[in-house]
């Protein structure tokens, strides 16, 4: 007798459970937003580099690439004066792909490769190596706006 009882009992309550309102509520995404703008400043950089092995602090300047829609420019990277690297942006990640370390004259110093996280509005976190007259080297770095 009490089996059909809790029988109803549990399929009401499923019942209720599976008809509650949705409380989530995600923030709308405009189709238009350039999600590189939250990328777009001067950063202040501190970087850890298993070759120097002590931390290195400069500046980066971040900006839209003129003709990749979905790409940064990071300008002093690794502090390396004048000299930039690209990155493809998906929304609060970013990819730096095995590229040539080049500055504006077209200059070639060595190779990059890397990743990062835009976690917060004002702070990134990367994780990128690099190659610099034959020598290899694995940073952590954190960008601070």
């Amino acid at each position: 007798m009490k089996q059909p009882f809790y029988f109803i009992i549990s399929l009401i309550a499923l019942v209720m459970i599976s008809c509650a309102k949705n409380e989530q509520t995600n923030a709308p995404v405009d189709p238009n937003a350039d999600p590189r703008d939250s990328y777009v400043a001067n950063w202040s950089a501190s970087e850890f580099s298993t070759t120097s092995g002590t931390p290195n602090s400069y500046t980066v300047n971040i900006t839209k690439s003129s003709t990749i829609s979905t790409a940064i420019i990071i300008e002093n990277f690794y502090g390396l004066s004048s000299y930039t690297v690209g990155a493809n942006v998906s929304n609060n990640t970013f990819i730096i792909p095995y590229q040539t370390i080049k500055n504006n004259t077209n200059s070639q110093i060595g190779f990059a490769s890397g990743s990062g996280t835009l976690t917060t509005a004002s702070k990134i976190n990367l994780t990128y190596t690099t190659s610099i007259s034959g020598v290899r080297d694995s940073c952590t770095t954190t960008y601070i706006k």
